[in-house]
């Protein structure tokens, strides 16, 4: 009996030691949110009471995703990184802001901006509408941008117009 009891706990302990330690890998690995703040409106820049603003986005930086890499180290920090994610943002309504890792800031919200035309807002010296060119398998390729976006635009080809993503950095204006 005492050599089936020996036996049996043997047996569990490879099991309590690999349970440990996945319980300890996960608790590591795994990024904590903690909800700090709810704010009505929120900017670090300067708001012209008599312009017109519309809302732009919802829940801006709000997916799991946008939280877990945030890295600003500031409330400053993180509003402006969430206000530029979106083209013409100028300020958040009905923000919530989080504390990641116990270190890092995020927001969350809906971007406002001005009302402007799309054809004004410039993305690293590009607007919609301007003819670029770029390099394709040893050719190159015409086409006319239709939307910007942060890191990357939408260009309708000349040749078969088809929208593609491309980045600006593989762009040259060429009117």
């Amino acid at each position: 009996m005492l050599w089936h009891k020996t036996l049996l706990i043997m047996n569990q302990k490879p099991l309590f030691a690999s349970s440990l330690i996945l319980v300890i890998l996960l608790s590591i690995s795994c990024t904590s949110f903690k909800e700090v703040g709810k704010v009505n409106m929120i900017s670090t820049r300067n708001i012209d009471s008599k312009s017109e603003y519309k809302l732009l986005t919802t829940y801006s930086g709000g997916s799991e995703k946008d939280l877990r890499k945030s890295r600003a180290k500031t409330i400053e920090q993180a509003i402006n990184e969430t206000v530029r994610r979106t083209i013409g943002g100028e300020y958040l309504m009905n923000a919530k802001i989080y504390l990641v890792d116990e270190r890092y800031y995020a927001i969350e919200g809906d971007v406002w901006g001005k009302e402007n035309n799309e054809k004004e807002i410039a993305v690293n010296g590009f607007r919609v509408g301007d003819k670029v060119t770029w390099k394709k398998a040893g050719t190159y390729k015409t086409g006319k941008i239709i939307a910007l976006k942060d890191k990357v635009c939408l260009v309708e080809q000349d040749e078969n117009q088809k929208t593609i993503e491309m980045d600006y950095y593989n762009l040259t204006k060429i009117q």
